[in-house]
């Protein structure tokens, strides 16, 4: 029994995309819609998508560069570019949760489309934030170079870590998206969960901070394998299989988040126009 409904999960897994590329320009198409809309109306427009998180950045750079003055990680590494490394890819994730949390209402007009898949939906706007990602990395590459870090063949990784957090979401976005129609005060009590996994995530602070008897409880949690990942890439130069207890068990977290989201979306979308 359990090798058929494994058979059937990696049968659902490659219809699904099989969907997405049959529907490929579908979701480009609504991805650039998605990522206009956003700004349509202000002033400035698109740009906006990139100033609001940029300016974040620089208000982080100069508080702990000539504020707290807080100096080197390790003896080594700058502060400010070892932060900035570690919470553009916060960045990102909570983004793609958070931002698609409310998705299914704002496509409702697409959900009550019969030939429509919603599953796509979330995608649609983790794609939206891939796009603004991608500058920000360009950002991550530039504030290496001017801290003395010259461009590496381990930089190529990143789009590895890139995928690792598409994948990991698009689960949570499945899972959380659908619940939210039914649940309504699901969006709000995200975001204070997404506050507390800041927090408890090493991002402006070291998990080598901890004794080392702690550390487990650090690499427990899968967005650690992220912001630790970036960091490999951009600073310390490590491949990302060099650690391939972690990776494991991060794939093993994700592929079981990505599942679990599935089968939740799964479930509850014959319900979704009752709702709706």
């Amino acid at each position: 029994m359990n090798i058929v409904k494994r058979l059937n999960m990696f049968k659902s897994f490659y219809f699904f995309l099989s969907d997405l590329w049959q529907n490929r320009s579908v979701i480009v198409q609504l991805t650039k819609r998605d990522f206009q809309s956003r700004y349509l109306g202000s002033y400035l427009g698109l740009p906006w998508a990139f100033i609001k998180p940029l300016a974040v950045v620089a208000v982080m750079w100069f508080a702990f560069t000539y504020g707290l003055k807080i100096g080197k990680i390790d003896n080594t590494v700058p502060f400010a570019m070892w932060l900035m490394i570690g919470i553009i890819p916060w960045f990102y994730v909570s983004e793609n949760v958070t931002g698609s949390v409310k998705c299914l209402v704002e496509y409702s007009f697409l959900i009550k489309n019969i030939n429509f898949r919603p599953g796509i939906i979330p995608l649609i706007k983790i794609l939206t934030n891939s796009l603004i990602h991608l500058f920000f990395i360009l950002i991550l590459a530039a504030i290496c170079l001017a801290y003395g870090y010259l461009p590496t063949i381990y930089w190529f990784q990143v789009f590895y870590y890139m995928l690792g957090g598409i994948i990991l979401t698009l689960g949570l976005s499945w899972c959380f998206s659908s619940i939210q129609l039914f649940i309504r005060d699901c969006g709000h009590l995200l975001e204070v969960a997404v506050q507390i996994f800041f927090w408890a995530t090493p991002i402006i602070w070291s998990y080598k901070m901890l004794p080392e008897k702690f550390y487990f409880l650090m690499k427990l949690n899968p967005v650690f394998y992220l912001i630790e990942g970036y960091r490999n890439t951009f600073i310390y130069g490590v491949w990302f299989f060099e650690d391939w207890a972690l990776g494991l068990y991060y794939w093993s977290i994700t592929l079981i988040v990505f599942v679990s989201g599935a089968f939740v979306f799964k479930k509850l979308k014959p319900h979704f126009a009752d709702v709706l």
